[in-house]
């Protein structure tokens, strides 16, 4: 009975993953267009305990591959964290989106949804200075053109200082221009 949930489910994943490539009916349009800015904030949970994250995300521009609606942005991103003490830490990240609004052959629902990935630097304060490379990514459920609510984590290892940071949010999104 176990191993047919989990070939079920990992039919279903492979079926979610291949279905936008093998999509027919695929349009150039994207929930985060070149030249938007987006700015990003909510509550969540880091290595500390409970916190509060913000940013800023500039989107630079559409690329043209043919069934993947992707835009290439920048993120900058910080989040507290207040429990066992006081973390503090800061990334500046190159992100990819893939806009799942392209699809016109997908349910409304689904085409809502926005994920995204980035890859930079980030600094972090836990008990001593640190920075090194960050890793993050989130995804976004689009309300309306403007506003989503925001699933988004991120990752400091610190190469420089020891350790290493996290936080993770749920929050919003909102489009200023």
């Amino acid at each position: 009975m176990r191993k047919s949930k989990i070939v079920t489910i990992a039919f279903m994943m492979i079926v979610a993953i291949l279905s936008p490539l093998l999509a027919q009916n695929v349009t150039k349009e994207v929930h985060a267009e070149a030249g938007e800015l987006h700015a990003l904030g909510g509550i969540g949970f880091g290595w500390r305990g409970f916190g509060i994250s913000g940013g800023m995300e500039y989107m630079l521009q559409k690329l043209n591959i043919p069934n993947f609606p992707l835009s290439l942005g920048v993120m900058g991103i910080a989040g507290m964290d207040f429990g066992k003490g006081f973390d503090l830490s800061a990334a500046t990240m190159a992100t990819l989106h893939w806009s799942m609004k392209a699809y016109k052959d997908f349910p409304k629902f689904f085409k809502n949804f926005d994920w995204y990935l980035g890859l930079g630097m980030g600094v972090g304060i836990v008990s001593a200075f640190g920075f090194g490379i960050s890793t993050g990514g989130g995804l976004s459920y689009y309300v309306n053109d403007k506003f989503a609510i925001d699933l988004h984590s991120y990752y400091i290892n610190y190469f420089v200082g020891g350790g290493s940071g996290f936080s993770e949010s749920i929050g919003i999104r909102y489009t200023l221009k």
